[in-house]
């Protein structure tokens, strides 16, 4: 009797298998022989679940966004104020040791990106950015809700994404301090979007 194998289990468990790989390597020197080798795969059965290398990787950063997701909301739900749920939220990349890994891979697909990057790199950056749009969108539009902040703040979604990319560049361009950085710019994006209580 043949096994039934689950196309999207599987994909999923070698992408898991592979996470520290991609974080040791980088993208670019990542191959699919080392991938076969690390999920206990011949070459070809790698194809049979990911079209190329880009898709591994794809697939593989996806895992990471979900564990970001993850650490963000556990964050959201002992924050105080929308102030320190925007701070966590743009200081993900900046947490820890492990989260710094990850940063470094960002740094690079932003690199590839800009440099030769295919339609396939940039629809995917495109959906990331659109699943970050969601969860800022859902906590603005809560502050706004409960007159925690002026309506207006829905206007500064597209720069807070850019300041966030901004950060990633300028972080190591610079050599600047990213959580100094998130302090002032959240500090001072409140000082113009928080509702004061009248007195």
């Amino acid at each position: 009797m043949a096994i039934i194998v689950n196309k999207e289990e599987k994909r999923k468990n070698i992408a898991l298998s592979c996470k520290s790989l991609l974080l040791e390597h980088g993208i670019n020197n990542l191959t699919i022989s080392q991938i076969a080798k690390t999920a206990g795969i011949g070459k070809g059965t790698v194809y049979e679940y990911f079209q190329n290398k880009e898709d591994i990787v794809f697939e593989i950063i996806t895992l990471f966004i979900a564990e970001h997701e993850e650490d963000f909301d556990k964050q959201v739900k002992q924050a105080h104020s929308t102030k320190e749920k925007i701070y966590h939220f743009l200081n993900l990349l900046y947490a820890n040791e492990e989260t710094k890994k990850h940063l470094s891979l960002y740094r690079e697909f932003i690199a590839i990106s800009l440099m030769d990057g295919t339609s396939e790199m940039r629809k995917f950056s495109q959906n990331c950015q659109n699943r970050f749009t969601g969860i800022l969108e859902k906590i603005i539009e809560e502050a706004i809700a409960n007159h925690e902040i002026l309506p207006v703040a829905r206007e500064m979604i597209p720069t807070l994404h850019l300041f966030s990319k901004g950060l990633v560049i300028d972080t190591q361009m610079l050599q600047m301090d990213a959580q100094a950085e998130i302090e002032r710019f959240v500090e001072t994006l409140f000082t113009l979007i928080e509702i004061k209580e009248k007195k």
